[in-house]
């Protein structure tokens, strides 16, 4: 009988802890895109979003973004909408007598797929991680090194 009762309250506990580990993945989808300036040191990057079909709910708010190596915040659109801006090493490029840093992201030393992502929530304060598997790569952006003229 006490074998009984254990392992049904460990079933409890473990339905909550993988109710409280996946939240919303059914609920969103996450694409990227690259992007490269058009002028010679003007940076590189990626943009990295989040789209929910429906909000969060109060006790959860989505954080950051864990996605090749590097580790950066989301900056929230809208209530559906979340994009985290990650500055890449390329086209990086310091002048004779500049003496700033060349800024990109900070690293996270977690080892993930090309097309995988961590997304970490807050849930009451706690912090929570959630695998994305499959993050969708949308076209690249090139901007022009100038003005198109009309």
């Amino acid at each position: 009988m006490n074998k009984i009762i254990i392992i049904a309250i460990s079933f409890i506990f473990y339905n909550c802890a993988c109710q409280e580990r996946s939240i919303a993945v059914e609920n969103l989808s996450a694409s990227y895109e690259s992007w490269v300036a058009g002028v010679r040191g003007g940076g590189s990057g990626i943009n990295f979003y989040v789209d929910l079909k429906t909000e969060l709910s109060k006790e959860i708010e989505l954080k950051k973004v864990i996605f090749r190596g590097y580790e950066v915040p989301f900056e929230k659109q809208d209530n559906f909408h979340f994009i985290a801006r990650i500055k890449t090493e390329g086209n990086q490029q310091k002048f004779d007598g500049d003496d700033s840093q060349i800024y990109t992201s900070p690293k996270n030393a977690l080892t993930l797929a090309e097309n995988e992502a961590i997304l970490i929530f807050l849930k009451n304060g706690k912090e929570i991680r959630q695998t994305i598997k499959e993050v969708k790569e949308k076209p690249m952006l090139l901007y022009p090194s100038a003005k198109p003229k009309n």
